[in-house]
């Protein structure tokens, strides 16, 4: 456990360099809100990701060597998602006409074209790697109906929730209206997953995939998570969106209802968080999102349930988030830099993770943990420097690509 002892020791350290108290009294961080300050959370929770998808992986998995971060990707996601729908909400209050050219600056040029740009990148690299895939299943990762890079579900909900943002801002008089259209997006992704699961179960009998020969045999696209909405990290985050934005349009009052009796409701919402990650993980002890891998059925009520009582706990984190951040901030040249080729590194990092792999897998695909984990501390460490490279040169290429004169 040496490895993560001294992982989180770093982390802590990174999150702590530069920190602001703005102390005990009545004084607060008036710009804890600001681009300046986000964009260096946005950093640390980028890295925090990197981590996340690393503690993921079998070798790691088996020694629980970083298991903090195994289960803490929920919350690294949701304060993406939550600033996301807060800048949006305050670009419209802030500069005029901001919607006129919505489309062609946030949509095409921020996202969609980094995410077509990225595609083409993996099945460049997935050649180079010598995989061989079946012809269908490159034209449906090339087109985006399912992913190449399986880390890339995160700019198709938010060109999702961005396309309903315009459209619901531009032709809305009344915000209630269009905050009140983009909870039941939310709900209705939801929805989706909640009836699709990880596997087309649809195709098949149920518990087909529980046969030791069946699933190997299987096609591509019947194998679990290879379409849209096929897990619930695609939509047990989306729902701080909705909050970053309700949370942008009342800031001022927000705000200041919890500088008064600050501390006591900080140490409430403190409380309540505790006690919905308690609750989360208890039940899902019995009605987990993945009980169709063991039950043989698609197990609807199951993720319906997970997904209810994982809400709470997400949405009390981000309250717990800003309350903290009212008080504390930091800013340092590291994370402000992972700020800034966050959305970068968030699509490399797969590539990294994979190429990377023979570190930690034979070429059977079985795990090796060599005596003292350095097998692991190397590859981690090589994962998070390849990331942030691949991250920065893939910025500088769409920076040519997109902006060029």
């Amino acid at each position: 456990m040496i490895l993560s002892y001294a992982v989180y020791g770093i982390y802590v350290v990174l999150a702590l360099w530069g920190l602001r108290f703005a102390g005990f009294g009545k004084c607060y961080n008036e710009d804890f809100s600001s681009l300046h300050v986000t964009k260096s959370l946005r950093g640390l929770c980028a890295l925090g990701i990197i981590l996340h998808h690393i503690s993921l992986q079998q070798s790691f998995r088996s020694t629980n060597e970083l298991g903090i971060f195994s289960v803490s990707g929920i919350f690294f996601v949701s304060v993406f998602f939550f600033y996301s729908g807060y800048g949006l909400l305050k670009s419209i209050d802030t500069k005029p006409g901001y919607l006129e050219n919505f489309i062609k600056s946030r949509v095409l040029k921020a996202l969609v074209i980094p995410f077509y740009v990225n595609i083409l990148l993996y099945a460049v690299f997935f050649l180079a790697m010598g995989c061989s895939f079946p012809a269908s299943k490159w034209i449906c990762g090339i087109l985006g109906i399912t992913l190449l890079n399986e880390y890339a579900w995160y700019p198709i909900v938010l060109v999702i929730l961005y396309l309903l943002f315009y459209v619901l801002f531009y032709n809305l008089s009344r915000r209630e209206d269009a905050f009140y259209f983009v909870f039941l997006a939310v709900l209705a992704m939801a929805v989706v997953f909640c009836l699709a699961g990880h596997f087309p179960f649809n195709q098949k009998n149920p518990g087909w995939h529980l046969d030791v020969y069946a699933l190997p045999e299987s096609r591509w696209w019947e194998k679990s998570m290879q379409f849209w909405f096929h897990g619930e990290w695609w939509v047990n985050t989306p729902i701080v969106f909705l909050m970053g934005m309700i949370f942008a349009n009342y800031e001022k009052n927000i705000v200041s209802w919890f500088k008064s009796f600050y501390w006591v409701k900080l140490i409430v919402t403190l409380a309540l968080f505790c006690l919905s990650a308690f609750v989360f993980f208890r039940v899902i002890a019995v009605h987990d999102y993945w009980s169709e891998l063991i039950a043989g059925e698609s197990c609807i009520m199951d993720r319906c349930i997970a997904f209810i009582v994982e809400e709470p706990m997400i949405i009390l984190f981000m309250i717990l988030v800003v309350q903290v951040n009212m008080k504390f901030v930091s800013v340092n040249p590291v994370t402000r830099f992972l700020g800034t080729h966050s959305l970068e590194t968030y699509l490399m990092n797969y590539m990294a993770v994979y190429g990377l792999s023979f570190m930690i897998y034979d070429s059977q695909m079985m795990p090796i943990v060599k005596e003292g984990h350095e097998n692991l501390a190397f590859y981690a460490l090589s994962v998070v420097a390849l990331t942030i490279v691949l991250g920065v040169a893939f910025r500088l290429a769409l920076k040519k690509l997109i902006f060029r004169r």
